[in-house]
């Protein structure tokens, strides 16, 4: 039978990708979590991990495991904590969601948890794509996604509204497309999804493809990605929330346009999968908080 020991010892690995702080964070001696994972790969009589000088890979065995035994314990947190019933204040729950809502998100999530301290909160900060692939593995409870699935694998609700801006330096004067092709893009991994839809909605004339403005630079930490753009090295796309967020405002500025694009903002869940009462709390929370806007 699989030792659930071991396979703690072995997420808690995979997790640091360090021996000694793996030792250190479950309370045991580097050797001992050297015998765990050897217990481990002669149990499945398989190599799980790929030991480098200084790095540490899973094999495709490896991942599996690492997969299946964060689900595993996430179930077995989710049974101990609602043995006694379904309490909607009580419970794990995983969510994710792209950076530019996360900030909003999970800051709402907190205040729910100081609420009702019983309420486990799990967020992660994932592209799209990635949450809809976690989401139909059971990697992740609820997804909030800003490009939402269209096949019949999943339920869904719309929760918020994204209004998606073009940030430039504050001393950016003439808004024109060349002016903007002039100064250059600060890339992210969902700006030309953004960046795209606006500059045909605002230039239709002028805009034909994202690969005719010059990239300046990429990011892909939400927060940071105004920096450049505060520093007047180009513009970029953001969610109207994340542009605010940044906090020199004063280096920055929205350039006003004629057109909106707005983005709905989908929860996401398995189809067929019955949710437990606590999820159904915080979407009525959702529904009543002013800081979400649902028409």
């Amino acid at each position: 039978m699989l030792n659930l020991t071991y396979l703690r010892t072995f997420i808690g690995l995979v997790e640091t990708k360090n021996f000694t702080k793996t030792a250190h964070r479950l309370g045991l001696t580097q050797p001992g979590v050297s015998q765990h994972l050897k217990a481990l790969e002669e149990y499945y009589a398989i190599p799980l991990v790929i030991r480098g000088k200084k790095s540490l890979s899973l094999t495709p065995a490896g991942e599996r495991l690492f997969h299946f035994g964060q689900k595993l314990f996430a179930e077995l947190f989710d049974f101990h904590a609602n043995i006694g019933g379904d309490n909607p204040h009580q419970g794990l729950c995983r969510f994710a969601s792209p950076g530019s809502f996360g900030i909003k998100m999970y800051s709402f999530l907190l205040t729910l948890q100081q609420k009702h301290p019983n309420l486990i909160v799990h967020y992660e900060y994932r592209p799209n794509a990635q949450i809809i692939k976690d989401i139909a593995e059971e990697r992740l409870d609820v997804g909030f996604v800003s490009q939402a699935p269209t096949d019949a694998e999943f339920d869904r609700k719309v929760i918020d509204q994204e209004r998606l801006c073009l940030v430039v330096p504050s001393n950016f004067k003439n808004g024109s497309f060349a002016n903007l092709k002039k100064i250059g893009l600060i890339n992210h991994p969902d700006c030309f999804h953004y960046a795209s839809r606006l500059l045909l909605a605002n230039y239709p004339k002028e805009f034909n493809s994202m690969n005719e403005i010059p990239q300046r630079g990429f990011i892909n930490q939400i927060t940071r990605i105004p920096g450049p753009v505060a520093m007047g090295m180009g513009f970029t796309a953001l969610p109207e929330y994340a542009a605010l967020a940044f906090p020199e405002q004063k280096k920055i500025r929205l350039l006003p346009l004629k057109k909106q694009v707005i983005d709905p903002i989908t929860a996401i869940w398995k189809r067929g999968r019955q949710l437990p009462s606590r999820f159904d709390y915080i979407f009525q929370e959702i529904s009543k908080n002013k800081f979400f806007q649902h028409d």
